[in-house]
């Protein structure tokens, strides 16, 4: 199996919190459902990769870095 690893700084995580907990404020008052999205531009040839998020607003977090990577299981035998 392979993940998605996407590097954030402290800020772009910060900003993420903050719009989720204000997210679920303005939606508890509303009383209405919903969910966010996180989207990874890339730009081809992988010059410029940014990360936008919309849930209550749609945000630019900037520029980020990001990777494919092996997850491998180990089994434990009992």
């Amino acid at each position: 199996m392979r993940t998605l690893e996407i590097t954030l700084t402290e800020e772009q995580y910060q900003h993420i919190q903050e719009e989720i907990k204000y997210g679920g404020r303005t939606m508890l008052q509303e009383e209405t459902m919903g969910g966010f999205e996180i989207t990874l531009h890339v730009g081809v040839p992988n010059i410029y990769t940014y990360l936008e998020m919309n849930y209550i607003n749609k945000i630019d977090l900037g520029e980020v870095e990001w990777s494919f990577k092996n997850f491998n299981k180990q089994s434990s035998c009992n």
